[in-house]
């Protein structure tokens, strides 16, 4: 290394260390910074010389400050941050020079200065396609070291390709972020000075927005200058990059400075106040202002004009970052345009509810997406819906961008890697009930795959939205009259979504379409088994739990659990041979202890009824515990139904001990919330008395102005073979359809072990698991008699 270079390096490094000691005996703000800087830029100038030394044919190139460095604000452990802009790239010469570059950087800063070097290799050709955050450097940039004509360049191509509106857009919202993370109000004792309400970033935000858009930088304040000062403090106490002040530091600065801290903070306090009220001001004069927001697209005194030729997509960018700034839309039609980019359409489309309403409002919507403005005044089928396809559409939108973190769907929102998949079928779930002839689910993919390849999105996208298209009805279905408590539940759905990516974002778009239906459709039920058949699903397709479900794995645990209570181990091996696999494997293992005393008694010709209430699910848990015998779910479900109970759930088991005992779970609610507690008792008193032949189901259900004989009509049937089979109805809606079909099942000879009891589609809907009464599978033959002529 040449003595030139290391003398004058060694200057620049006592010159820093007399400026830090400077610092501390008489603080400053922006003056400091100055100095500060020229240091840089001399150590910057330096290295420039011996590369241009060591390579004198190397192609013209530019060292260019952006960041603070470019400001002329570096404070003592801020980063130095440069771009290097060559001419010619392609020159022999020049790749070895730029490595000679930045060896000596790191000898010069990091390693004699002390100094972070954060470079960026800049090609002029590159910059249209630069990411915000990089153009917001390049607003701060300025000339250092080599020639002057690749910075010319450069910053011209920047201001020729700002989009404007997008790159105002994402400031604020950076903003945003950053008020979300610190505070978002300068009135803090603890004030982060850079990114915090009031500080420093808001002064420069507030300067990028009004170049951006045309305007000044303005010049620093006294207030400026005061946070800089304590911001220069802060970094030379504590001896490295640190930008919250807390109040241990505080105390610091003022016993090296004796002051008192409390009024050493209220200037700072005010100082952070006055470049917040800058950073309002200057949002306030967005709308104050003209600019454009994209291609034949501005924004003037707070209004969206359309302006010159442009294309569709284009045009939909620019209403989408308009409605974003709080500018005003109005109902006028746009001009005619066609031409669409794939992802701009995207982009606009997924960017939410109040954009969507936008694009509506000013005709932008109907020229992309017909599809969905035809569906503006579709009246859905389903007599649940209180709102118009187009209308329940938006209104599905709005609830997925009201989901947060912290809330079960608010995370599984936060892992969608992508969410454009999402929002795309969400806008075109249900354009196939445009057709009535048609299977909506199967005319809508149909529709999704055709506007995809229209706008020639990627195949992985456009195979994600066609699948959650056709498929957004399934877990509906599951959790609505399916038993998802049972495990073979879970893995027959788990091979239909195939991906965590699919499963996530079906389970968002089934929360969201059926809450969008009405106030009344979606229930703490629902959640509840929405969030078992996620979380159950997410296990298999994560390898936490086995594919084939077995019930070995639970008897064990039982085993050890209950031999641990002092139960005789030949007692809890008869209770659980004596079990179904179904049983053991879906019912939830402290339950299991409980049924385990309660057959105990019911095997000495004790009955048990227990009523409780079960808040996650609003409604009450009944369990009964009783000797089996034909036809005690049909009565059980008969008292339900005297007393106008709901049922949502059925789990049935029998043991296979002699005599046999049944042990039946139900999940019932008094219209869709907790039985009171007088019908809960009256209930209770009628069903004991019909399980001891006190009474008869026929008798409580006459005494409640219910006709026993009353005949079940039926829409559709569909049974699935098994063990168990899986017989799904739909009916009409109304309570008594639980009874009266466990009746029918039983007078066939078959057993439940399980059902679900739901609406779907605005009808009845129920799901029952059967086997036979010897516990063999049920064939579809005798499934196909027994229904002959009842639909």
């Amino acid at each position: 290394m040449p003595e030139a270079f290391e003398s004058r390096l060694h200057e620049l490094v006592e010159q820093r260390r007399a400026l830090i000691e400077r610092l501390l005996a008489a603080p400053s703000g922006l003056d400091w910074c100055r100095a500060h800087t020229e240091i840089a830029d001399a150590g910057m100038r330096l290295v420039a010389e011996e590369v241009e030394r060591r390579h004198p044919t190397m192609p013209p190139y530019c060292v260019v400050a952006t960041g603070g460095y470019g400001r002329n604000e570096l404070a003592p452990y801020s980063d130095v941050d440069i771009a290097i802009v060559p001419l010619d790239e392609s020159h022999p010469d020049f790749d070895a020079g730029v490595r000679t570059m930045y060896r000596l950087l790191v000898q010069a800063f990091q390693t004699a200065l002390g100094i972070e070097v954060g470079y960026a290799y800049r090609l002029v050709g590159d910059v249209p396609g630069l990411d915000p955050r990089s153009r917001t450097g390049l607003l701060d940039a300025r000339f250092v070291a080599g020639h002057r004509e690749p910075y010319e360049l450069l910053m011209e191509a920047f201001w020729d390709s700002l989009p404007v509106g997008e790159f105002v857009l994402e400031k604020i919202l950076e903003r945003r972020r950053m008020f979300e993370k610190h505070h978002d109000t300068p009135l803090v004792v603890e004030p982060h000075l850079k990114e915090g309400a009031g500080g420093l970033r808001c002064w420069h935000c507030s300067n990028w927005l009004d170049m951006a858009v045309g305007g000044r930088p303005s010049r620093p304040t006294r207030g400026y200058d005061r946070v800089l000062k304590e911001r220069n403090l802060l970094h030379a106490v504590a001896g490295k990059k640190l930008d919250l002040l807390t109040r241990t530091r505080q105390a610091e600065l003022a016993d090296l400075l004796l002051r008192d801290p409390f009024d050493a903070l209220a200037e700072v306090v005010l100082a952070t106040r006055e470049l917040h009220l800058e950073y309002q001001a200057a949002l306030e004069r967005l709308h104050e202002t003209r600019f454009p927001l994209a291609e034949g697209v501005v924004a003037s005194r707070g209004e969206v004009r359309f302006f010159g030729a442009t294309g569709l997509s284009r045009a939909a960018v620019g209403i989408g970052v308009a409605t974003k700034l709080g500018l005003r839309v109005l109902s006028l039609e746009a001009p005619p345009m066609t031409g669409v980019d794939g992802s701009e359409a995207v982009y606009a489309l997924t960017a939410g509810e109040p954009v969507l309403r936008n694009l509506d409002r000013c005709g932008i919507l109907t020229m992309l997406l017909p599809e969905l403005t035809r569906c503006r005044a579709l009246i859905p089928r389903d007599t649940m819906h209180t709102y118009t396809v187009f209308e329940h559409t938006l209104r599905l939108v709005r609830l997925l961008d009201g989901l947060t973190p912290g809330t079960f769907l608010g995370n599984v929102k936060e892992g969608v890697q992508n969410d454009a998949a999402l929002y795309l079928a969400a806008l075109l779930h249900d354009v196939g009930k445009f057709d009535p002839g048609a299977v909506h689910e199967e005319f809508g993919a149909e529709i999704a795959r055709a506007v995809c390849q229209r706008w020639d999105l990627g195949e992985e996208l456009t195979e994600n939205v066609v699948w959650l298209v056709r498929h957004h009805l399934e877990m509906t279905k599951v959790v609505r009259i399916r038993d998802v408590m049972n495990p073979f539940t879970a893995k027959e759905f788990a091979e239909i979504v195939g991906t965590q990516e699919r499963l996530d974002a079906l389970t968002l778009l089934t929360w969201a379409d059926i809450r969008a239906v009405s106030e009344e459709a979606w229930s703490p039920v629902l959640e509840t088994f929405l969030r078992e058949l996620y979380d159950r699903t997410t296990a298999l397709l994560q390898e936490e739990a086995p594919i084939e479900p077995s019930a070995d794995p639970f008897r064990r645990r039982l085993m050890r659990d209950l031999k641990r209570q002092e139960v005789p181990e030949e007692d809890v091996q008869r209770f659980l041979d004596a079990m179904p696999p179904i049983y053991l494997m879906s019912v939830p293992i402290e339950t299991v202890k409980v049924h385990f005393g309660m057959t105990k008694k019911a095997t000495e010709g004790e009955s048990t009824v227990d009523l409780s209430t079960h808040a996650q699910l609003a409604g009450n848990e009944l369990t009964v515990c009783t000797p089996d015998r034909r036809g005690l779910l049909s009565e059980i479900l008969g008292t339900v139904y005297a007393y106008d109970l709901r049922v949502h759930s059925i789990r049935a088991g029998t043991t296979k001990s002699s005599p046999p005992v049944a042990i039946d779970t139900f999940h019932i609610s008094f219209n869709d919330r907790p039985v009171p507690d007088a019908t809960a008792r009256h209930f209770v008193q009628t069903l004991r008395q019909v399980l001891s032949g006190g009474t008869t189901v026929e008798e409580a259900l006459r005494k409640h102005g219910k006709d026993p004989d009353r005949a079940q009509r039926l829409y559709s049937y569909r049974y699935t073979e098994g063990d168990p089979g899986v017989l799904e109805l739909q009916t009409p809606r109304g309570r008594g359809m639980a009874y009266r079909f466990s009746r029918l099942i039983t007078q066939s000879g078959w057993d439940i072990v399980a059902a679900r009891v739901g609406q779907w589609a605005g009808r009845g809907a129920a799901a029952f698991y059967i086997v036979r009464s010897d516990g063999s599978p049920v064939p579809r033959t005798e499934v196909e008699v027994v229904f002959r002529g009842r639909v």
